[in-house]
């Protein structure tokens, strides 16, 4: 029973969409930021091109929004593509 329920919750997961922003100032000018997820905190984030995971203060991730310096560029991406986002953010926090 406990497999069945456990199979059950992972099929039904519902994960956040993985939203694209553009940076156009900073540190990360120039590069994309695909936002993976939120902890209470933090703002989990692929950077890309260089792949390289990083955590955002909640704090700073909305002032940077709020001031342009870094933009929506998609909300709506292709499941497939969320996944292999995510997939390779995983793939860094775990190396």
């Amino acid at each position: 029973m406990e497999l069945v329920q456990k199979i059950i919750t992972r099929f039904f997961k519902r994960r956040s969409k993985v939203k694209l922003y553009a940076c156009h100032h900073g540190d990360y000018v120039g590069q994309m930021m695909a936002v993976v997820g939120r902890s209470d905190k933090h703002v989990n984030v692929l950077l890309m091109p260089n792949m390289e995971n990083i955590s955002i203060s909640i704090r700073d991730f909305d002032r940077g929004v709020s001031t342009e310096i870094i933009e929506v560029v998609n909300e709506e991406m292709p499941k497939e593509v969320q996944e292999t986002i995510r997939k390779q953010y995983e793939k860094n926090a775990s190396n």
